[in-house]
């Protein structure tokens, strides 16, 4: 399907590039905008507009290579550094703003006390956005690591499901 606006979240972990691929497809056959965030949380001990310098430098190197790996055309790409206390509550808010159709975020796979576990801003997201949310899941890197794996050109047999 074909989206209009579309927010890409960008973490800088492996997830990235999924994200960036799966915005850019959704805008593109409308010529529509991609707006990629990424998100600085800054502690509460601090102003939520405080210099966060290292913090700052890698979004910016963050959003830098999103740039130049994104293939749309530059007027329909738009990249943004945000400040806020919490990811989750920033991401909505700039969806609301920006009007969007469609939120894409990634995740890859985390681990609290040895399960799985989506933390705390990606279920945010998924409950208090009022557009459509794209979540995607970078494969764990034990399964693309393991001979005979799709991602090594392996083959998995059909109606088999595997868990994490």
């Amino acid at each position: 399907m074909a989206y209009g606006k579309v927010l890409a979240v960008l973490t800088g972990d492996e997830s990235d590039q999924g994200v960036l691929a799966q915005g850019a497809d959704m805008v593109r056959p409308v010529k529509g905008k991609l707006f990629a965030v990424y998100v600085i949380t800054v502690d509460r001990s601090l102003p939520v507009d405080a210099d966060v310098g290292p913090a700052a430098a890698k979004g910016e190197q963050i959003l830098t290579n999103a740039e130049a790996s994104v293939q749309l055309p530059r007027g329909d790409f738009e990249a943004q550094l945000l400040q806020a206390r919490e990811l989750g509550p920033a991401v909505v808010r700039e969806a609301a703003e920006r009007d969007v159709d469609a939120v894409v975020l990634g995740t890859s796979c985390p681990r609290d006390y040895g399960r799985f576990s989506l933390g705390e801003d990606v279920p945010y997201i998924l409950e208090h956005a009022r557009c459509l949310v794209v979540l995607w899941r970078e494969p764990p890197a034990w399964r693309r690591q393991r001979p005979g794996s799709r991602a090594n050109g392996g083959r998995q047999s059909a109606g088999v499901l595997t868990g994490v």
